[in-house]
């Protein structure tokens, strides 16, 4: 297994990997000297198709999430939560040229955001295996605004609601 701690603190690779996820979801845009605005036109092909992977899992992780809360299945909340936050496909799949890209590529707002995504993930696992109902729903909506702030700085290409460019009307 391949990881960024070689090359960066565990905090740090959990932030970067977060902030590959919610890139992808989010949009990929740049960010090298941006500390907002789209990263994904920064990132190479490689890292584009693994961030998409990461943003996947975690909206499928979150949709299970939701279904969990809604029928008081702490169990099920608990384990998507803890996937969530121990996500690191990136970390598997990462070359030491990967990490000196996605490190040029990604500004420190967005490290840390990401870093407080997979932070609140962990609450909300706990809060699950305490079968504390109003923890896992403030931590589960803390999430979901945390993927809000990073749609809205570094995403806006993906999410056009945003501030982003809309797309081009369909005409008929």
């Amino acid at each position: 297994m391949i990881t960024m701690s070689s090359r960066l603190s565990p905090h740090r690779a959990s932030l970067v990997s977060a902030g590959l996820i919610w890139i992808m979801l989010n949009g990929l845009g740049s960010a090298l000297a941006l500390e907002s605005g789209p990263v994904a036109p920064r990132l190479t092909p490689k890292l584009q198709k693994l961030f998409a992977e990461e943003m996947i899992a975690v909206q499928a992780a979150s949709q299970q999430i939701l279904a969990g809360l809604a029928a008081g299945d702490h169990a099920s909340v608990a384990k998507q939560a803890q996937a969530i936050h121990d996500s690191f496909i990136l970390d598997k799949k990462l070359t030491a040229q990967d990490r000196r890209d996605l490190e040029t590529a990604l500004p420190p707002a967005f490290l840390e955001l990401d870093g407080t995504f997979h932070r609140l993930a962990a609450k909300l696992a706990d809060a699950a295996r305490h079968k504390d109902r109003d923890l896992q729903t403030y931590y589960f909506g803390r999430m979901v605004e945390s993927c809000q702030t990073c749609h809205s700085q570094y995403a806006t290409d993906k999410f056009p609601a945003y501030g982003g460019k809309a797309p081009a009307a369909h005409m008929h």
